[in-house]
């Protein structure tokens, strides 16, 4: 899990692993993150890993965009 604070901005992104996101309760952990900080409108934005194979996906996206261009 990386978290990265951007208080300046008022959000704290949180990038979790597929394993990570059964470990972890999110809204545990956004309470958690939350009550570190001093702006109480800061937003926490999670990134989760998918499902999918990311070589696949990629490839698939960028000839997606191709034909869309």
């Amino acid at each position: 899990m990386e978290i990265y604070r951007k208080e300046s901005d008022n959000y704290i992104s949180v990038w979790m692993t597929k394993e990570e996101q059964q470990l972890f309760d999110r809204q545990e952990l956004t309470d958690l993150l939350l009550s570190t900080v001093k702006n109480k409108k800061c937003k926490v934005a999670y990134f989760l890993s998918g499902k999918g194979d990311l070589y696949t996906n990629t490839e698939n996206l960028i000839v997606r965009n191709i034909g869309c261009a």
